[in-house]
């Protein structure tokens, strides 16, 4: 399968400048016959809700790229409710990435925007995805909208984005402090955000359908508070992609009827799996280099290794009120574990830590992610004094040609050394 992979991929990054068009073919047709391979003949491994997980995600990533008109680009944090009662598919930026890192062909794109002058340090997710839109591979969605929560990146890589296709934009300031002051002002901008809409698409806001995208959000979320209690006493085999694949699932997905049985699955294997065995129990920060060999081969699916989650599948857990959407939704906006100071993440991270039982506490920090590396060591100091050692590990979430490969896997080796000497 990685020879036929790499070879597609070579077929991809030959296309991208000369031929955008077949490249966006490739990946179309790529992506369609992997995600018949994930819903057919799945990894042996997969539990039901991972194997789901990677059928949904890869769906995801395809709508847009097949149906451009009935979707937005849009940053991950994006409240997406309003887009899903309105019937349109998002197109996150880390997502994206992460799928064109599978096909091996992200370094054509990185390249294509560093060649237009995005710098080197930019962030490799946006990288990707201002390559894929200046190169003119990524078609052009109905409008793109961002927040301001946490990534600096989102601002210019957004505003880029609108001009370069020509559409519609919407920005979501969320203030660094959290009062009723500040619940009014998001709460204002999400009736602008409804105008806005309604005006770009034509079509009036159902309050049915967004009644209806609450309820399921809500019923999520008891379910995902659920799957910790569970998972606080239990093993659940897990992988990094399978973590990636959940980031659909606990943020632009968050309130679809797809996301809802992802998380009922997710309860009935935590209930069916076995109770904590003494194996090393990792909570992992940020993103994850699922595509990285040496780190796949330490982590995924170790009888000896608990990947418990990463902090951005519980950023933040509130549910909404179907009767006051723009106000809770201001609230849920305000409360994210990464806006604020960064002793809110550290805080949340050290709950679940708790919850959890985390044995260790990697900090993976992400190439360009300014927001992660300024808080890195301020983080160890608070979570060590707490009692879960932690390991900060530079790396790259999706570009391959940016990580110091044996470094990094030497450094995990020797951290899970450390864990297992004090069970």
């Amino acid at each position: 399968m990685g020879t036929v992979v790499e070879k597609f991929g070579e077929m991809v990054r030959k296309n991208v400048e000369k031929n955008p068009s077949r490249a966006l073919e490739l990946l179309r047709a790529g992506y369609f016959i992997s995600g018949k391979q994930m819903k057919y003949l799945p990894k042996h491994q997969l539990l039901p809700h991972q194997k789901y997980a990677a059928v949904v995600s890869n769906r995801a990533i395809r709508a847009p790229l097949t149906s451009p008109d009935h979707s937005a680009v849009v940053s991950v944090f994006t409240p997406c409710e309003l887009l899903h009662a309105m019937g349109i598919m998002p197109q996150f930026t880390e997502g994206l990435a992460c799928y064109i890192n599978g096909a091996k062909a992200e370094s054509a794109f990185i390249r294509f925007a560093e060649n237009a002058g995005i710098p080197q340090t930019y962030c490799s997710y946006h990288k990707i995805l201002i390559g894929a839109a200046l190169s003119g591979v990524l078609p052009k969605p109905r409008f793109v909208v961002n927040t301001t929560l946490a990534c600096d990146a989102n601002n210019s890589t957004f505003r880029l984005l609108a001009d370069i296709w020509k559409v519609p934009h919407f920005t979501l300031d969320i203030p660094y402090r959290s009062s009723d002051r500040e619940v009014s002002y998001v709460a204002e901008q999400m009736r602008e955000f409804v105008l806005f809409l309604e005006e770009t698409l034509s079509q009036k806001l159902s309050e049915k359908m967004l009644r209806n995208v609450i309820r399921r959000e809500n019923r999520s979320i008891r379910l995902y508070q659920e799957f910790f209690n569970e998972l606080s006493q239990k093993v659940l085999p897990n992988d990094m992609t399978s973590e990636m694949y959940k980031i659909f699932l606990t943020h632009v997905l968050l309130g679809t009827g797809e996301a809802e049985h992802y998380f009922e699955l997710l309860v009935d294997d935590a209930q069916k799996s076995e109770p904590s065995n003494n194996e090393i129990r990792i909570l992992w920060v940020h993103s994850l280099p699922f595509w990285q060999r040496s780190m796949k081969n330490i982590i995924n699916f170790n009888p000896r290794v608990q990947l418990l989650c990463c902090d951005l599948n519980f950023d933040v857990m509130v549910e909404l009120n179907e009767e006051n959407p723009y106000e809770s939704i201001a609230k849920k906006l305000l409360s994210h574990s990464l806006g604020g100071e960064n002793t809110r993440r550290t805080d949340r991270i050290l709950e679940m830590a708790k919850l959890l039982h985390a044995d260790g506490i990697v900090y993976f920090c992400h190439w360009g992610c300014k927001h992660t590396l300024g808080g890195a060591n301020a983080a160890k100091c608070i979570l060590e004094d707490a009692g879960f050692p932690t390991l900060i590990l530079d790396g790259d979430g999706c570009d391959r040609g940016n990580v110091n490969d044996g470094q990094m896997s030497t450094r995990m080796q020797a951290f899970l050394e450390i864990l297992e000497a004090k069970k």
